[in-house]
């Protein structure tokens, strides 16, 4: 494993890990969820390296140990630095591995980011995967409203407790009889308590980094803005059964929906019993490890 520095906008510089081996037959692009960081999915990656594929997995700006300001995002325009840091990690691949095939896998925020990015660059990847996928919200622009509020009046790097509890107050209520506010994360208690433990892990959103969230939500939701289409790649949807974040049977259905309406003809769904949100870090997670693996080898 290799641990380098990419130079995006703003002069941040994007932490990455590369998980390389010889003869790969793609790479996997992964891009992380909310409140977490890249080290969480090494198992993983090293998973795919033993079964023959390259790994590149980076911190969102904002997220990780070389976060100069933890949670925090941007000031303004997150959502498109985001989106642009993705698209710079992806042209780093292609030149790093000698235009090797490269697979784009989301997890929970970073589905988000993925769809958005599937919106005008699915011709980039071969394959899609969508773990703890995030149910489209119809209320997102009330949340983008808000959230640029909350930007503008108190401040960009301030906090916000109204914009937490609207994010993220539905996942922990969800859960009834409930040890932590955080038991939606999963069924294994194990990862919770690492979840808790760990400093980088958990703090909150900036009233910036809400605000990117919330625009990016809004625009995954936006059919018309998908307009240039791989229309025939793969997609792999994955989620828990009982994953709040998903929206339920509902919610599955609706994010496969607009997937479908806007023109992609190969999507796979996996739901899993007894699960929640982070499906590759359940007590079962070597069935998904193994999933996940069939549907990159078809």
């Amino acid at each position: 494993m290799e641990l380098l520095k990419l130079e995006a906008l703003e002069n941040y510089s994007l932490s990455l890990a590369l998980f390389e081996i010889e003869n790969a037959k793609a790479v996997v692009q992964i891009v992380h969820g909310m409140e977490e960081h890249k080290e969480r999915y090494y198992s993983f990656a090293e998973f795919l390296n033993n079964n023959g594929y390259n790994v590149v997995v980076s911190d969102l700006r904002g997220h990780g140990v070389d976060a100069p300001k933890l949670s925090h995002i941007a000031n303004k325009d997150g959502e498109k630095l985001l989106i642009d840091d993705q698209n710079r990690i992806y042209n780093f691949i292609k030149e790093r591995f000698n235009n090797l095939p490269v697979i784009l896998f989301g997890h929970s925020m970073g589905t988000i980011i993925s769809r958005v990015l599937l919106q005008t660059k699915s011709m980039n990847y071969q394959k899609t995967v969508l773990t703890g996928y995030v149910a489209p919200n119809p209320a997102s622009g009330i949340a983008v409203h808000l959230g640029n509020q909350a930007r503008r009046f108190r401040g960009a790097e301030k906090k916000t407790k109204l914009l937490t509890n609207l994010a993220l107050g539905p996942y922990t209520k969800a859960v009834k009889n409930r040890k932590t506010d955080l038991d939606w994360l999963s069924y294994n208690e194990e990862n919770v308590n690492k979840y808790i433990e760990d400093p980088l892990c958990g703090v909150e959103f900036t009233n910036g980094s809400y605000s990117a969230l919330f625009h990016l939500l809004k625009q995954m939701g936006k059919k018309k803005s998908y307009v240039e289409l791989n229309k025939h790649m793969p997609i792999l949807l994955a989620a828990g059964v009982d994953d709040p974040c998903t929206g339920g049977e509902k919610g599955r259905l609706n994010s496969k929906k607009i997937l479908d309406q806007v023109g992609f003809s190969d999507i796979s769904v996996i739901t899993y019993p007894n699960m929640r949100h982070e499906i590759l870090n359940e007590t079962d997670k070597d069935k998904v490890y193994n999933d996940i693996l069939e549907f990159l080898n078809k």
